[in-house]
This record gives C-alpha cells, structure tokens and sequence, in this order.
C-alpha cells in the first residue's frame, strides 16, 4: 500500500481528503498541533520517518483580509513553509502535490478571456502573493502538482455557502456581488481530481482544479437559495459598491476563470459547479 503524508489533515479539504485517501493508501495526517511546517528539521525528520510516496500540503492561512494585517504569519504559512515541505519531498523522492489559489493572478483579464496555467500570475492582494511564493518554493520539488483552485466550500469548514445559508435565517434580502467571476468548487471535487492527479500522474506542473462551468457570487448565492428553497431575496450590488459597505475587505479579483483544459487533456473531467452544490447541500441541509 503506497504511503501519503498529508499536511493539514484536520481543515475543510484536509478532513474529507484523509477521509477519502485512506480507502486505498496508508495515510499519516499532520495538524498544526502534530507539525510545525515553519521548521524545516521537523518537517524533514517526519517525512524521513514515514517515506511517503506522496506529500499532500493541504495547510494554509487563507483569511484573505487576514493576510492583509497579518502579512508575516501568511507569508511564513502560505508562502516560506511550502520551500520546508518541499525539500522533503525531494529528500524522500516523494511526489508533492500543494493546493494554490486563483488569487495568484490579479483578475484584470477581460471577461470574455479565461487564465491558463502558461498565463503569467501578478497576485494584488497580500493573500495572492504569499501564495504566489508557495508555489515557487513547491516547484523546487521537481516532482510535483500545483493545483489553483477557487471559491472552496466543503462540509468540514466554514464557507461562502454556510455563510449564505446562515444569513438567510434572519435576513429578508441580502446584498451580493454581482461582477466577479469564477467557479464555485466543493471540497469533493477537488479531492476527486487530488486522487485522480495520484493514479494517472500526468505530466509534472500546474494545473487549474475547480468545477466546471463560471457563475458570479450574485448567481452562486441565488442558485444555493433555489436549492436550499430559501425565500431570502439576493441584491446584486458590485465590487466597487460592496467596498463602500464593506471599508475593511480587500480587493478580489475580478476576473477568476480558470481553464480547465489541461486537466481535461490528462483524463480528469470536474463535474459542472451546480451539480457539485447540489451534492453538497443534500449532506449540509440533512
């Protein structure tokens, strides 16, 4: 039975990945408690211990206004830890695979054009750059998958979806953006292509993971209220409107659609976004 170390073993991926990987492999989950990722001899003495087959880094500080105050806690977790793991994978010969984000490009494109994993990134928010450092760092494992995903909701977590669903128990309408643009992806899906990426091992690099097909939050939150039979009436408002009612938020991309066909050309086809949610909401609203 091949072995996985998966860093970040008890966070809203970590959990239903662990989950799903120990049907088919030995797993050793790591927890904040458990593995300190800012040092490099722990990190590097657990992986000579366990002699993974694959190291999974599923850890990260992904509070974007957060990073913003906290640049220095998001640098040393998203962006120099990463370089800690990544050496040990290579150490071990271990194939790394390390969650990014969309937030690693700045979100200007046009709306009619999509990111591909060639186009260059230029992250605007602190949360983008850290994260823009992890991926430079977990490419120096020579052997690894950086998969960028995006608008992350899962059962285990706290989430945009349980957010939306909580604000509607006692909000008549609620004010939602309507101009930013990209894929709302469950947790399932993106554990679904993670064990895919293990069995096929296409080609070494980057490629874009979320659900297939774009909507706007202004959308997602409707469609989530359609199916959830929530009467709550959705305002579209946009980005520049949500800033002014909303001071302390960070910018967001505009423009998060990533391509998917790189993935789609290694064999591994991501259901459609609202057959995701559907799925989810089935488990959240027992």
């Amino acid at each position: 039975m091949k072995k996985v170390l998966l860093i970040g073993a008890d966070g809203m991926l970590g959990g239903e990945l662990k989950e799903r990987l120990e049907k088919k492999y030995e797993v050793t989950g790591t927890t904040i408690e458990t593995l300190d990722i800012t040092d490099r001899q722990a990190v590097l003495i657990k992986a000579k211990e366990i002699n993974p087959d694959y190291v999974i880094n599923c850890a990260a500080y992904t509070n974007v206004d957060g990073c913003e105050v906290n640049y220095d806690l998001a640098n040393t977790v998203n962006g120099l830890a990463v370089e800690n793991i990544s050496a040990a994978a290579k150490e071990n010969d271990s194939i790394f695979i390390h969650i990014s984000t969309d937030y690693v490009f700045d979100g200007k494109l046009d709306i009619d054009k999509i990111y591909t994993e060639d186009m260059e990134p230029g992250p605007i928010s602190a949360y983008g750059k850290t994260k823009l450092i992890g991926e430079e760092n977990a490419a120096k494992a020579e052997k690894y998958y950086i998969l960028r995903t995006a608008w992350l909701y899962g059962l285990g977590g706290k989430n945009f979806v349980k957010t939306m669903l909580k604000l509607s128990e006692n909000h008549d309408s609620l004010n939602v953006v309507c101009d930013q643009h990209g894929s709302p992806t469950s947790t399932t899906t993106l554990c679904k292509i993670i064990e895919e990426i293990m069995e096929k091992q296409p080609e070494y690099g980057v490629y874009h993971s979320t659900n297939e097909g774009f909507t706007t939050w202004y959308e997602f939150t409707k469609k989530i209220f359609e199916i959830a039979g929530k009467s709550t009436v959705v305002n579209p408002v946009t980005s520049e409107e949500y800033k002014v009612l909303n001071p302390a938020s960070t910018d967001r991309p505009k423009n998060s659609m990533l391509s998917k066909e790189k993935l789609k050309s290694a064999g591994i086809i991501p259901a459609k976004w609202e057959d995701a949610l559907k799925d989810y909401l089935k488990e959240e609203l027992k």
